[in-house]
């Protein structure tokens, strides 16, 4: 591994109050509660307890569930990757950058617990990933954020931004996952397969899939509202 980073590592989170620590250690249930083998389709979640540390920073750890029940997302240090295969999920692709010991030492504790996820919950904005005794080994949350919306010549188009450089964008019943490439001005966006591009500067844009371009306008979200 490369030497060690310096970095200053911003202060770990730690619970205030009783209540919020007992109800996210214990996983208490509510009739709203979901149990499965996968988690959510469609979902982005943030690391908001792990029971191995007595503290977290949830800014650098989340987990991205697609549309097929991939998993990606920021581990603390590096980015990764599970795929769900015939039968479950895979090993993890991991990138393989060095961040200080606060965010490495986060990152390994993360990486144990989805090797050891057999269950995930989901308690109304809660999603508690659970072991093959049933105990609660992590708990994370949906986080508000954001939605942002675009008229491209009568089609609609939505994203939310799920982390620097990277956006959830929905067109027709299709949701892909994109990131931030070069543009000489603006941001410009595409997906893996580079087959679907937006770009946008200011409250206009373009959207391209599969080489059918659209110029856009930004439009107010028709919920007048954050989404989750």
């Amino acid at each position: 591994m490369d030497n060690a980073i310096t970095a200053k590592t911003p202060p770990f989170r730690r619970a205030t109050a009783a209540c919020l620590a007992a109800g996210l250690m214990l996983g208490l249930a509510s009739p709203a509660t979901m149990a499965a083998d996968t988690p959510p389709a469609d979902s982005h979640w943030r690391l908001a307890n792990i029971a191995t540390l007595e503290s977290i920073d949830p800014t650098i750890t989340d987990l991205v569930v697609d549309a097929e029940g991939n998993l990606s997302g920021l581990a603390g240090c590096n980015t990764y990757r599970r795929s769900l295969g015939a039968d479950g999920y895979q090993e993890t692709v991991l990138t393989r950058k060095a961040c200080s010991d606060l965010k490495m030492k986060q990152e390994a504790a993360f990486l144990e617990v989805l090797r050891h996820t057999t269950n995930w919950q989901r308690d109304g904005r809660r999603l508690l990933l659970k072991g093959p005794d049933g105990r609660n080994l992590a708990v994370m949350l949906k986080p508000i954020t954001r939605n942002y919306h675009f008229d491209c010549g009568g089609q609609t188009i939505a994203f939310d931004v799920l982390r620097r450089g990277q956006i959830r964008l929905t067109h027709g019943d299709q949701t892909v996952l994109m990131h931030k490439t070069r543009s000489a001005s603006g941001s410009r966006y595409e997906n893996e397969g580079g087959n679907v591009i937006f770009w946008g500067k200011g409250q206009q844009g373009t959207f391209e899939v599969d080489g059918d371009k659209r110029d856009c306008r930004q439009v107010p979200d028709p919920n007048g509202q954050v989404i989750e």
